[in-house]
């Protein structure tokens, strides 16, 4: 149920190239597929005595962030299992919002860090895309699914795990 859509290992090359799909084209295919599968960022970490190195496997570059009503075991699992967290590299969120109609998101701006909030759908479809540190999405019942992606300025990153949107229902009335 969890795919690893960011490494902090120096040699992953989680982007892909040579004809290789990156790690999230890969997501969108899985979740265009019907499967639900929620993205994490881990740092992969090695190396502990070489803080800020950035050609070694240091501590720090990846986590998840968990909405869980306490800090323990069960809480924080049950939390994961029903997508109720984002994946980071730097990127805190302030408010993570989702109804029925939308999906809003609200950054903590970092300094003078700019923000731009992709909304991406099936296929790996871009929505829409906000450039402010927050933004939201109405959901059109076209989409299959909504995720969104955090990019800020400084390379830092936010993966927002996928909602279903159920379709518009093409029933005509009389």
């Amino acid at each position: 149920r969890l795919l690893e859509l960011y490494n902090g290992h120096p040699q992953v090359n989680q982007d892909g190239g040579g004809g290789i799909p990156g790690v999230e084209e890969a997501w969108d295919r899985v979740l265009s597929s019907g499967t639900v599968m929620y993205g994490i960022a881990v740092d992969d970490a090695h190396t502990f005595k070489q803080p800020g190195n950035p050609r070694v496997a240091g501590p720090g570059r990846g986590w998840v962030m968990v909405r869980a009503p306490r800090l323990d075991t069960r809480a924080l699992l049950e939390a994961l299992e029903r997508g109720d967290f984002y994946a980071s590299t730097g990127v805190v969120l302030d408010e993570l919002q989702v109804s029925r109609q939308e999906m809003r998101i609200k950054v903590r701006a970092d300094g003078s860090a700019k923000y731009r909030i992709q909304f991406i759908g099936k296929g790996g479809r871009m929505l829409a895309e906000v450039a402010d540190a927050s933004g939201a999405y109405t959901f059109t019942g076209n989409e299959g699914y909504v995720r969104a992606k955090v990019i800020e300025s400084n390379g830092r990153m936010a993966w927002v795990q996928p909602i279903i949107v159920p379709p518009v229902s093409t029933t005509a009335r009389l």
